[in-house]
């Protein structure tokens, strides 16, 4: 009888180990499956612009824009810096996801450049080789596309207040900057003609102004002059949501704005 009760007993505990053992493993199971949902699709802002330029074997580099979109369509520019041509390549298509990294579909380069992968990462993308792998050594970095804009303050009217440490007088309708996200473009006025002149930021404060053009009409003073020098040589930006000046390095601010009623 004492066998009897002592051989139950072990079965019970041997069935209570595997119950617990089996439920562990179940536990465990959902948690790894919990983990392996959190991916760069769902927990990263990703759609929007990325910007840099390539490495390339025969020319300066490659000026890349990918532009990747929620309906997961993209729009891939390229140009090829230090040639006599400087036609910007363009191309469009579909993407699709493959964990961490997409694949753009229809891809029309070089193949020594045509590599459809990229790795999204936190306000950037690395480009992979070929086989959808990270490209490793001293090299890796520049293989980066950094994601460009802020909102903070894209798609709002400044009026400039202060050039070259003077003070304007001016109004929301004569001197102002607006910079649009959606086209590239800021447009843009200093008391006489109203330009056009493309622009892009990247990593938040860095900030570019390409060659603009501008109505023709001749200006009674040289604001507009000194706005289109201070443009051309800014490379910053800083903003706390009601102020915006753009600087050069770490000098004086060279233009103020207000954020305009």
């Amino acid at each position: 009888m004492l066998k009897t009760i002592s051989n139950f007993t072990f079965v019970l505990l041997f069935g209570s180990i595997a119950f617990s053992s089996c439920n562990n493993k179940v536990i465990s199971e959902k948690n790894n499956a919990f983990v392996d949902e959190h991916t760069a699709q769902n927990s990263l802002d990703w759609a929007g612009n990325y910007f840099g330029v390539l490495p390339c074997a025969d020319c300066e580099g490659i000026e890349t824009s990918l532009t990747i979109h929620e309906d997961l369509s993209y729009e891939l520019t390229t140009r090829y810096l230090g040639k006599a041509d400087q036609t910007i390549n363009s191309q469009k298509g579909i993407f699709s996801w493959e964990g961490n990294n997409i694949k753009l579909d229809g891809i029309k380069l070089k193949p020594s450049e045509s590599s459809p992968y990229y790795k999204i990462e936190e306000q950037r993308i690395k480009l992979l080789d070929l086989e959808g792998k990270e490209i490793t050594g001293e090299m890796a970095t520049l293989y980066i596309l950094q994601k460009t804009g802020n909102p903070n303050v894209e798609s709002k009217k400044w009026k400039l207040v202060e050039l070259n440490g003077k003070l304007i007088e001016s109004t929301a309708e004569t001197h102002f900057l607006i910079l649009d996200p959606k086209s590239g473009m800021a447009h843009t006025k200093a008391n006489c003609n109203t330009i056009k002149v493309r622009y892009r930021i990247t990593n938040e404060f860095v900030i570019r102004f390409e060659q603009g053009i501008s109505t023709l009409m001749a200006c009674p003073d040289k604001t507009e002059d000194e706005y289109l020098k201070v443009l051309n040589a800014v490379d910053n930006l800083s903003s706390d949501g009601s102020r915006l000046t753009l600087n050069k390095a770490r000098m004086a601010p060279l233009a103020v704005f207000e954020l305009a009623e």
